[in-house]
């Protein structure tokens, strides 16, 4: 008997350290900024050791009642050629290379955009995300593995928005997240349902500013003349390669090359919820 207890006394304990262990790894990752960028090898390392996060979702936002989806009629409605305002979104991020680069040139401009991330790239660089939050982007929701929704059952929807919702609010459990953009931009009413029932609103756009053969001329000419838009950028490649890609390399040259000179211009670049965050309380 005596033997029994000290056993489940060491389990106990044992139990406790490693949760302690995993709870230090977590915080230790949260840094707005490393003073030396992790290589992809690091950083594959690096989420070897995170905590998991709970499997069930977790209901951390009530749901939106009588809210207003963003989609090209509303766009219409409220933004046009002679709008100063801007919106960047960056989709399918983080990346360890592209993201940090982007975020690098909105700092040196003071810009701020909004960042819908992908869940299966945010368990992998939560420290990305972390300098995301810290620096007053807005971050948003991509999904968890980028699937095309209108291929899914409703409970496939259900637990792809769950589980990335549920990992975001793991770590950054006061953030609030509003906007829910599906991937490819293929959604139904059983999208907007479940996005709505776990506090989101679904957020579309009006450019898609680039391709994987857009040059940095090409993406700077289009930032040029973005007011009234909602421009989609790409910040992470699908399926996620670790290196900067070539079209990545032509984005972050278009950026850096245009949006210092837009906003002399008066363009006024704002997070989504700048704008339209009344819209989805």
């Amino acid at each position: 008997m005596r033997k029994l207890i000290g056993l489940t006394a060491i389990v106990v304990i044992c139990f406790f350290l490693g949760n302690c262990v995993q709870r230090f790894v977590a915080a230790s990752q949260m840094v707005p900024q490393l003073a030396f960028p992790l290589s992809a090898a690091a950083h594959e390392f690096a989420a070897m050791l995170q905590p998991r996060f709970p499997q069930v979702p977790i209901r951390a936002q009530p749901p939106v009642f009588n809210g207003t989806d963003i989609n090209i009629d509303l766009i219409n409605q409220w933004l046009g050629d002679s709008s100063p305002e801007v919106f960047l979104t960056f989709d399918d991020g983080p990346s360890a290379e592209a993201t940090v680069q982007i975020l690098d040139v909105l700092q040196r401009h003071d810009i701020k955009a909004t960042f819908f991330v992908l869940g299966s790239n945010v368990s992998r660089l939560p420290d990305v995300v972390q300098r995301i939050v810290a620096e007053g982007h807005e971050l948003a929701l991509h999904s968890h593995t980028h699937p095309n929704f209108l291929t899914l059952t409703r409970e496939q929807k259900e637990a792809e928005i769950a589980q990335s919702l549920s990992l975001l609010h793991w770590y950054f459990p006061e953030v609030r997240i509003r906007w829910f953009r599906p991937p490819y931009g293929k959604y139904d009413q059983e999208v907007v349902d479940i996005a709505h029932d776990y506090g989101m609103c679904i957020a579309m756009f009006n450019e898609i500013s680039t391709d994987n053969n857009s040059s940095a001329g090409e993406i700077a000419r289009v930032v040029l003349n973005s007011r009234g838009k909602i421009m989609v950028f790409h910040d992470g490649q699908w399926p996620p390669l670790g290196r900067l890609s070539e079209a990545e390399a032509q984005l972050v040259a278009g950026l850096n090359r245009s949006v210092g000179i837009a906003k002399g211009r008066g363009a006024k670049f704002m997070t989504l919820s700048d704008y339209f965050g009344g819209f989805c309380p």
